[in-house]
């Protein structure tokens, strides 16, 4: 509790809250302008097989019934539409889009668990989803237009590798064609907020680290340390003519001591203890009274009894 105290008391004063926050606001708008914005376009694809169905009829004369291709998806296509993504996803399709290993664009191929829009019925039909995302906008689109025709060109390729009569060839369609790129402000907000947060860390931690070394009494901090030089010779006085000695800060100057009843002389003070009857002691009877002089260095007082 002590501590969000001191942070919430460090962030009122006028010479660390105003100051960090600004500091910290100009630090998450520099890194804003800094760091560089990606440009994103995407497309989406399905996966549908001819009018006529999978298959040939071998008998000219008895063709087979035509078909609604949308309701015609089955597994093969979600086995089909699977092998065009690993096809794509391998570093020799990438360069050959053009993309660099290590570059700043990046290329996702997937079925579509990436988006949100196809999120919940990706895995009820057979999606092809391609999103690129660089700095450049018009490179970005360039190489999802790429990425279509390079995915159209491996179905039909592996279509004919196997041999598959051309009449049942699957066909690839879009289903949202190249989107124009946006631009990516998160990844630009996040940075700009870790940079705000950070200088808030930093500046509040230096803060709080001087505060609890003036609390805990660091030596550096002591009065006392302080002897010796003109300021404290400065503050001190005599204690004889009435000035007031500085003590620690904080507290009360100490009361001058009061006088008494021997203090009005510069004399030294003798004090004298005398018997009255010497022999007393030696018979067990009662002593006699014992005197108390006091006397200066140049004289005797007057004895008390």
């Amino acid at each position: 509790m002590d501590f969000w105290k001191t942070i919430f008391g460090l962030v009122r004063r006028r010479a660390i809250g105003p100051p960090l926050g600004a500091l910290g606001l100009v630090a998450a708008a520099l890194v804003f302008f800094l760091v560089p914005t990606y440009y994103v376009s995407t497309a989406s694809m399905v996966l549908t097989t001819p009018a006529t169905g999978g298959t040939l009829s071998t008998d000219p004369t008895r063709p087979i019934g035509l078909t609604n291709p949308l309701l015609q998806f089955s597994d093969g296509l979600r086995v089909t539409a699977g092998i065009l993504i690993l096809s794509m996803n391998t570093p020799e399709v990438l360069a050959e889009l053009g993309v660099a290993e290590n570059g700043t664009t990046k290329v996702t191929v997937n079925d579509g668990r990436t988006n949100p829009d196809l999120l919940g019925i990706s895995t009820n039909g057979p999606f092809v989803y391609v999103e690129v995302e660089g700095r450049d906008a018009a490179e970005a689109q360039s190489v999802v237009l790429r990425a279509k025709e390079r995915i159209r060109k491996e179905l039909a390729d592996r279509q004919q590798a196997l041999r598959a009569p051309r009449s049942t060839f699957i066909s690839i369609v879009d289903v949202v064609p190249s989107s124009v790129p946006t631009a990516k402000m998160s990844g630009k907000l996040m940075a700009a907020g870790g940079a705000l947060f950070l200088v808030l860390l930093v500046g509040l931690g230096i803060a709080y680290g001087l505060a609890y070394r003036r609390a805990d009494g660091h030596p550096g901090d002591h009065p006392g340390d302080h002897a010796g030089t003109p300021e404290a010779e400065g503050r001190r006085g005599d204690p004889d003519d009435g000035d007031v000695v500085a003590g620690p800060e904080g507290d009360a100057p100490p009361a001058p001591p009061e006088k008494g009843p021997f203090q009005d002389d510069s004399a030294e003070l003798i004090v004298v203890v005398e018997e009255d009857d010497e022999g007393s002691f030696a018979h067990g009877g009662d002593h006699g009274a014992d005197t108390i002089v006091f006397t200066r260095a140049g004289g005797r007082d007057e004895p008390e009894k």
